[in-house]
């Protein structure tokens, strides 16, 4: 390999130059091959988060979904935690700033050979209309989902929207349109 294709794939596959770590690194065999994969999140300084997993055994053994979660100030910082069977969750959240508070937390297990965003979700509450809350929760995996607002019953749906690669999902990425929150 010419040292120009090399530097063309180690750009391809490195974090940006000012990346710093945001919490503590999580690990968890996902994929369920006896390596255990090592997950982080990094911050570019641009006001998102990349998912670097490591260990993965795939080329270089690092994959980076980029842009997963949002990052701001105290009590908007994004966090990793491992789910009681063992899937990753990247929690990204508004808890200090404005009335209009929120959580998403983004589920990523391993199926079909990738790391899969496998679900999704959402909590919101406002500081001043205290009956102004609610929560969404979506297994992308199944399609089923569940919305409760205001404190009123749980509502079931279905939604069309499906389990995807983790480095398909961005802050761009709406929330499933039945959890009827504006994107």
């Amino acid at each position: 390999m010419t040292s120009r294709i090399l530097a063309v794939l180690l750009a391809l596959t490195a974090p940006p130059a000012a990346a710093q770590p945001v919490g503590s690194m999580v690990a968890s065999d996902l994929s369920r091959d006896g390596r255990v994969e090592r997950f982080a999140l990094i911050d570019g300084g641009d006001g998102a988060v990349d998912l670097r997993i490591e260990n993965t055994g795939f080329g270089n053994g690092v994959i980076y979904a980029e842009d997963i979660a949002w990052i701001g100030g105290i009590g908007q910082r994004p966090e990793l935690g491992i789910a009681p069977n063992g899937s990753v969750r990247v929690t990204s959240m508004n808890d200090a700033i404005g009335r209009s508070r929120w959580e998403l937390t983004l589920t990523i297990a391993y199926r079909d050979g990738s790391y899969t965003l496998a679900g999704v979700t959402y909590r919101w509450r406002d500081t001043i209309e205290l009956a102004d809350n609610g929560v969404c929760d979506v297994n992308l995996l199944t399609g089923k989902g569940v919305l409760q607002r205001n404190g009123g019953p749980i509502r079931s749906f279905r939604t069309a929207m499906s389990a995807r690669p983790a480095t398909g999902w961005n802050l761009d990425t709406p929330l499933p349109p039945e959890c009827g929150i504006p994107n």
